[in-house]
């Protein structure tokens, strides 16, 4: 029975303890109210309608909700106010997707400089704004026209995991691209980026180009850190159609050996020997046909020499 006693409530107590928990919900409200970020690009006022328009919009009010950010929008005369207004509108989806959508416009023709179109892109994005990532990302690849700006552009794009500006930025960088050394260093960033087409398009482009095969070769050297063994093998096989000369053979013969082609190492050891002992053959062919025309000019030195004594002494024998 004790263990069931409770004292008796009295209507007072409880009336203060209701009166107090409102309070303190009254005091959390205000104090919500009345929070200012002081690193926000927006003046105290903005922060509180903006928190108000958010209410509206956590109600489903976009109705309401609206006109405020538009409002606000309006105010807007740089890059950072935007995107400062527009985090208000992220987490309340549909009924605020036209006020974010008009943000992020606005955002997108303040921009001025790379960072600020990649922000824009990548928040334009955030907040399912496609039409402005699009034009974001044009922007972005038609402003940059030299090698550097668009190298530039692909690393800062690809820091922020945003790869197919990236992407587009190597592309159009690729066709800028006029000597071997520039094509061997577009190929080598694209290989740290990971544009793996990139990279074997513009392998494959300067294997293809180049019909020389000590040229060949050097371009073997340089591309062999990118570890492409179908290339590797396509460039070999190349380089052997083009050589020339011995000294071609002996680095087919080398760079075979250096890449476990056997086939290709047997075959340009085969025809480099052939070679030497064609070439062998040829010059004991030279040397001993020179020997020949000496030895016939000799001849016919000699000759000359006895018919032109014997022609003098005749003729003072007949005088």
């Amino acid at each position: 029975m004790s263990g069931n006693f409770q004292p008796p409530v009295d209507a007072r107590s409880l009336r203060s303890v209701a009166l107090a928990v409102l309070c303190v919900g009254l005091l959390s409200q205000a104090a919500f109210a009345d929070r200012v970020d002081p690193n926000s690009p927006l003046t105290k006022n903005q922060q509180s309608q903006l928190r108000k328009a958010a209410s509206y919009a956590k109600k489903g009010r976009g109705d309401k909700a609206s006109p405020i950010f538009n409002e606000i929008l309006t105010t807007c005369t740089d890059l950072p106010k935007c995107i400062a207004v527009a985090g208000y509108t992220e987490q309340y989806g549909h009924s605020t997707v036209d006020a974010r959508r008009a943000i992020m416009q606005r955002a997108l023709e303040l921009s001025r400089t790379y960072d600020d179109y990649i922000l824009v892109a990548m928040k334009s994005r955030q907040y399912e704004c496609f039409d402005v990532t699009r034009s974001a990302i044009q922007q972005l690849v038609s402003v940059a026209n030299t090698p550097e700006q668009l190298s530039d552009l692909a690393r800062k794009a690809h820091e922020v995991s945003m790869t197919d500006v990236a992407h587009l930025a190597m592309e159009k960088k690729y066709t800028v691209v006029k000597t071997v050394p520039g094509a061997l260093e577009f190929a080598n960033e694209c290989h740290l980026l990971g544009f793996t087409d990139l990279e074997r398009k513009c392998v494959k482009d300067l294997i293809d180009d180049e019909g020389n095969c000590s040229q060949l070769c050097m371009i073997l050297r340089k591309i062999e850190p990118f570890k492409l063994k179908d290339l590797n093998r396509y460039l070999l096989k190349k380089a052997l159609d083009q050589a020339s000369s011995v000294e071609d053979f002996s680095n087919i013969w080398e760079a075979a050996r250096r890449h476990n082609q056997k086939d290709i190492f047997d075959v340009a050891a085969f025809r480099g020997k052939k070679m030497q002992l064609m070439q062998r053959i040829q010059g004991d062919r030279a040397q001993h046909q020179q020997r020949v025309e000496e030895w016939k000019q000799g001849q016919d030195s000699a000759q000359n020499q006895v018919q032109k004594e014997l022609g003098g002494g005749g003729m003072n024998n007949g005088f």
